[in-house]
């Protein structure tokens, strides 16, 4: 895992660092000095959400207070439609509580142990980031050695596509996922939500899971919103906030700048998702997609590989492949109408 976070890292931040080198900056200054610089900015957001977290612990208690007063509530309003006794409904709530403790003793054993892994992992992360790009060349070089015996004779010119259309795709797909977070905090803003920049910032990280990532990117600000503002106003001005971003993102941000040709469709993106979650859990979830990402690109530009690419792609051309076979002189796929006639 910390391999393949430091590989999408490098291949990020390698135009920083050939810029760098332009500079008349050495290879070994310019790539510590990229590093240098996103550990600043990396330990400044994550100072600020730390920040704001100790504040919001001190509304916990009030949070506790309006939870109960909530749940009070739903169960009388449950009672009424339902036709089951609070008391019924308090004892399946204490059943479940029972449960979560129990599950919860095992999850702080596991967090304890997640913890010094997620130590070890920063620790690893800027070494490997490193050594990847300045290593580059030799990698490169490999790849050539590997297929210099080969038929195919242009690899050089398709390992510079794959790696300049991998950087422009995930350069694109961060460069979204930044703009998110700013329109996030500034619809946050306007409605005037306590904590607007740390619950958009969590929202637009867990975007780049497709689909899931919105809605769970959503579920702390809407509950804040829910239990700390009388007006019900709140909360479903949050929903749209979030919405609205997120159609902006999908109708207009990502085809722009990420483009529809390196998207992979949602089938796929679905089954990356639970593959991820099985693999790596919750970080196998966020990094499985760029990951297939790369290798839509990687496979869309070999031409051997172009079917591949273009099943894990968002991109349809039906039209087009028939197209091509009519004028290539060969009989068309028929359709199904077609039999049925």
């Amino acid at each position: 895992m910390p391999l393949a976070f430091a590989a999408i890292i490098s291949m990020l931040l390698n135009p920083v660092v050939e810029r760098f080198k332009t500079w008349k900056m050495g290879r070994i200054f310019s790539i510590v000095l990229v590093l240098f610089l996103i550990i600043v900015i990396f330990t400044g957001l994550l100072t600020l959400l730390t920040i704001r977290a100790i504040e919001f612990s001190d509304k916990i208690p009030e949070a506790t207070e309006k939870l109960k007063e909530s749940v009070i509530e739903g169960t009388i309003i449950l009672e009424r439609f339902s036709g089951i006794s609070q008391d019924k409904q308090t004892e399946y709530a204490v059943n479940s509580i029972n449960n979560l403790f129990d599950t919860g003793s095992e999850f702080l054993s596991s967090l304890l142990e997640a913890t010094t892994g997620t130590i070890t992992f920063f620790g690893l992360l800027p070494v490997f980031i490193f050594f990847m790009l300045y290593y580059k060349e030799m990698f490169i070089t490999f790849l050539q050695k590997v297929f210099e015996k080969s038929q195919n004779s242009e690899i050089d010119e398709v390992l510079f596509r794959v790696q300049n259309v991998t950087q422009n795709y995930l350069v694109g797909l961060f460069t979204v996922l930044g703009i998110m977070a700013v329109l996030n905090s500034i619809g946050l803003l306007i409605i005037g939500l306590d904590y607007a920049i740390p619950f958009a910032i969590i929202a637009s990280m867990l975007a780049i899971i497709p689909y899931v990532g919105a809605i769970l990117g959503a579920i702390p600000a809407v509950l804040y919103a829910f239990l700390f503002y009388d007006s019900l106003l709140i909360p479903f001005l949050v929903i749209a906030v979030f919405t609205a971003v997120q159609l902006i993102e999908s109708s207009f941000l990502t085809p722009k700048i990420v483009g529809a040709k390196v998207s992979i469709n949602p089938f796929v993106a679905i089954i990356v998702l639970f593959l991820g979650g099985k693999v790596w859990g919750i970080a196998g979830m966020i990094l499985f997609i760029p990951l297939i990402g790369i290798m839509r690109v990687g496979f869309s530009q070999v031409h051997e590989l172009k079917p591949y690419g273009y099943l894990l792609g968002n991109f349809i051309e039906y039209n087009k492949y028939e197209e091509s076979n009519k004028q290539e002189g060969k009989m068309a796929v028929p359709k199904l109408s077609d039999h049925k006639k």
